[in-house]
């Protein structure tokens, strides 16, 4: 299939799924039982195969093995600039458009045993500054970090219930300001 291009001078070796509707940004919280980034928000992401060339088959295909829905309920939106992780790991954020109501996609995932929770937050909290604030990121060097809190009942949750929160934070979040940065904020 033909995709819009994207840089072909980037260096990337994953992909991660900006998954959208015209309401709500999907996210997932990782299994406690993954070897990298356990219990961390995140996207349906994952490393590029040898014959994948273009980042939305990349995240199609993770959308696929993850969710396990056919990445055909799912349109290609366009990409933002690569994002590197903690660890120097240049991910290239994928948007994709959700052609499923939420109530059905949500009732239609199931977890690969990758993640826990299925959660869709607010476009409206997200595009809110007073909602985003800076963390400090402690390891061999210590760097600031995006940090979005997901508060108790603000969002929609794969099971109903939404007495829990949740921390949006490092790439994931970056990936999230630069989507709201570049297409969503002053509309």
């Amino acid at each position: 299939m033909n995709y819009p291009s994207f840089d072909p001078n980037w260096t990337w070796a994953s992909a991660a799924l900006l998954l959208t509707t015209s309401d709500y940004l999907i996210l997932m919280k990782r299994s406690l039982e993954m070897p990298t980034h356990r219990g961390q928000m995140a996207f349906f992401a994952g490393h590029k195969n040898v014959d994948e060339l273009h980042p939305f088959e990349v995240a199609k295909r993770e959308f696929q093995e993850e969710s396990g829905i056919t990445g055909d309920v799912i349109s290609y939106e366009g990409v933002l600039a690569p994002v590197l992780t903690t660890r120097s790991h240049a991910i290239i954020p994928v948007i994709g458009r959700l052609h499923l109501e939420l109530d059905d996609f949500f009732s239609k995932a199931t977890s690969n045993g990758e993640w826990t929770d299925l959660l869709a937050v607010p476009w409206k909290d997200l595009e809110n500054l007073d909602n985003w604030d800076w963390g400090n990121l402690m390891g061999s060097m210590q760097r600031k970090v995006l940090v979005y809190p997901i508060m108790p009942n603000t969002y929609l949750h794969q099971t109903g219930a939404t007495t829990q929160s949740f921390m949006l934070w490092g790439a994931t979040a970056r990936m999230v300001w630069d989507y709201l940065s570049l297409y969503y904020r002053d509309r």
